[in-house]
């Protein structure tokens, strides 16, 4: 899953609010890793893996981990799992902190040890891993957005690529306006410049051929 999710959907995805996720990429407990250009900002972008290191953060919140050892697990994390081709094996481990350490296990019987002699807070990161993994297959691969530009009404008709993740729109009103984004969100913004986009032709054009009949 080699493409980048927008904030609303990583929302949706995590259970973590927007303002949380805002909050935490200011702060630099879970900063995006991958951010995309738009005029002259930058939008937050997050990878699968970013998801899965989301969803630590969340279910060690609601543990009571101390945000120091959430801080802690998720560098761990990133540093031993700094790419998608990392995934897989870290869907076979644990991650467990006991408030001074953190800990990154693939072993039943290592984790049954240290459980035995202390307090801890333990993830299943390959949970984590296989439900992130559910979620994104039963996004919906079609749907219609309505937006509002001009004071009218268009609707957008959005094709989700289930091997790429791109996304593709194209209006229904003007089928000439088609774009496509790695994103849902970005999609529909490009979707919309492809409207203004046609508009202002099919404006132009209009005004030429009234330039040429009153001419003729």
């Amino acid at each position: 899953m080699n493409y980048l999710f927008a904030s609303e959907m990583v929302s949706e995805l995590t259970g973590a609010s927007l303002r949380q996720l805002d909050h935490w990429a200011r702060t630099g407990l879970l900063t995006p890793s991958g951010r995309q250009a738009r005029g002259k900002g930058t939008r937050r972008r997050y990878t699968f893996l970013d998801i899965i290191a989301l969803k630590a953060v969340v279910a060690l919140r609601e543990r009571g981990c101390p945000l120091q050892k959430i801080r802690a697990a998720v560098r761990y994390v990133r540093k031993e799992y700094p790419h998608e081709s990392n995934a897989r094996k870290m869907a076979r481990t644990t991650l467990l902190t006991d408030g001074k350490k953190v800990y990154i296990l693939a072993e039943q019987r290592k984790i049954m040890e240290i459980i035995s002699r202390q307090h801890v807070w333990s993830v299943a990161l390959g949970q984590l891993f296989t439900e992130a993994q559910a979620q994104i297959a039963a996004l919906p691969a079609k749907w219609t957005e309505c937006v509002r530009l001009s004071g009218k009404d268009y609707h957008l008709m959005i094709v989700r690529d289930a091997d790429s993740g791109t996304h593709t729109v194209q209006c229904k009103e003007l089928p000439g306006a088609i774009e496509q984004g790695d994103t849902a969100a970005e999609a529909i913004e490009n979707g919309k410049d492809a409207i203004r986009s046609v508009l202002a032709f099919m404006k132009k054009r209009r005004k030429s051929g009234r330039r040429y009949v009153q001419a003729g």
